[in-house]
């Protein structure tokens, strides 16, 4: 059985792909200890992670990076139903990947416009971040009704990080054309295990 002390969660405070891990952990009931860092101040984690990124999992002397696979690996060894539904398996990664990619663009438009004097923000790339992103959402909520079931799966939790990730550093403003997600977000958004991710301060980009 695994212990809390075996589990350490590096993660960040605003980072939706740690959100997702985290979200996971209390989804399932998996002790752990979750631990935010600075990652721009964090050269202990290069032992375990060399791209020095969050979400890291610790799991005894084994390091897990990616998020994907983090979320994998608590699937595996929790004794509860399966996040990852067999009879729409694929799909489900798909619409897994397709969140993360939200999240991933938001994230670059997000360095992009916060990090950067505005005499060197690339514009176009800025554009393409966005386009990316709200071409994603539209293409999810074309897709709602084949996920947005009442039982929790993966892809729910990574659509919802997603989205929230987009309200929260880029706009809202995709909730008017895409009124079903906005709906199912407004609801999923209630959960316990949303309100007790919601992202905190950021550190500083450096």
């Amino acid at each position: 059985m695994i212990m809390s002390e075996d589990l350490i969660l590096y993660n960040g405070p605003t980072s939706p792909f740690g959100r997702k891990c985290k979200i996971v952990t209390l989804i399932l009931e998996i002790p752990h200890q979750e631990e935010k860092i600075n990652i721009y101040k964090s050269r202990f984690l290069d032992e375990h992670n060399p791209l020095r990124q969050v979400p890291t999992l610790i799991s005894g002397n084994r390091a897990i990076v990616d998020s994907d696979n983090i979320c994998l690996y608590l699937d595996s060894i929790s004794n509860k139903k399966s996040l990852f539904p067999k009879d729409r398996y694929w799909d489900c990664v798909t619409m897994i990947s397709i969140a993360n990619g939200i999240m991933e663009n938001a994230v670059q438009r997000f360095i992009e416009t916060s990090a950067i004097s505005i005499e060197e923000q690339r514009s176009k790339a800025i554009e393409r971040f966005e386009k990316k992103i709200l071409r994603s959402i539209e293409w999810i909520e074309n897709k709602h009704d084949e996920f947005a079931k009442e039982e929790i799966t993966m892809d729910q939790i990574a659509v919802a990080c997603a989205l929230d990730y987009t309200s929260f550093r880029f706009s809202s403003e995709w909730k008017i054309k895409n009124t079903k997600l906005s709906k199912w977000l407004e609801e999923i958004t209630k959960k316990n295990y949303m309100k007790i991710t919601l992202p905190g301060e950021s550190f500083k980009y450096e």
